[in-house]
């Protein structure tokens, strides 16, 4: 992303475009996306694989586990986030909380498009108002539609799009690119798992151990399952991509 000259007076605002069409505080946000570890979602024939690098602290004080990208939102219901962890938790509560307003009032689990919609709308409203700046964060929303698993992409800008696979955080064209090519037709709960820590792999610059990883399962009408390291170390056993990671803390 390059800025020309004269271009600086409209970067100070989300509200301002320049004259090119560009929102440069929307960008910066995706540029601090890009700062963090990188996040897949894969779906396969009954469910969905959610796999994330999260980096990990300097200190071998801290608990790996602590760090969460991927968060369940309600039965059938769940993402994985990239960016400032911090702000991935505000928008997972709004998130839950029309997940069970939904299900107060219709009496059934809330369909994951129209959560992304609702989501995407309060995104928006972040780029179009004063006195506020963009959530620096990207999301894969995963569900279900009558049993069959979708996902839908959001960005600091408030565009949802839907998704048989992707990647969001550091190196996510590559990625994506790395998906689109390996994506087979059908897929199992295994394979899908190995395809998504490859895809994390190659956005990795450096090997990485399986604390490294956040990985969680989706499945209908059931909570999102995290699995714990122990599980992961197991199943990425013998893949080349696996070593000492590179420790460091910047809350991405």
């Amino acid at each position: 992303m390059e800025m020309q000259p004269g271009q600086m007076a409209y970067d100070r605002a989300s509200t301002v475009f320049s004259p090119d069409g560009r929102l440069f505080q929307v960008e910066y946000a995706l540029q601090a996306i890009q700062m963090g570890g990188t996040a897949v979602a894969v779906a396969y024939e009954t469910g969905i694989v959610f796999v994330a690098y999260r980096n990990l602290p300097v200190s071998s004080l801290a608990e790996a586990g602590s760090i969460e990208k991927s968060f369940a939102i309600d039965a059938g219901l769940g993402c994985v986030t990239a960016g400032l962890i911090a702000d991935s938790r505000v928008l997972v509560e709004f998130l839950r909380v029309e997940a069970q307003r939904h299900r107060l009032t219709y009496g059934e689990s809330a369909p994951y498009a129209l959560l992304g919609h609702a989501l995407g709308t309060l995104l928006q409203q972040f780029t179009q108002f004063g006195g506020t700046r963009p959530f620096a964060v990207s999301l894969l929303l995963g569900g279900f539609t009558n049993g069959v698993p979708g996902l839908v992409e959001l960005d600091p800008s408030g565009a949802t799009i839907g998704w048989k696979a992707y990647a969001i955080g550091r190196n996510r064209r590559a990625v994506a690119d790395f998906l689109e090519e390996k994506l087979p037709e059908h897929l199992t709960e295994e394979s899908a798992f190995k395809l998504a820590v490859q895809a994390v792999a190659e956005g990795s610059p450096t090997p990485f151990q399986p604390e490294a990883l956040d990985v969680a399962i989706l499945e209908p009408a059931q909570d999102l399952r995290r699995l714990p390291t122990s599980e992961v170390a197991r199943r990425v056993q013998g893949m080349p991509f696996i070593g000492a990671p590179e420790r460091k803390a910047n809350g991405r």
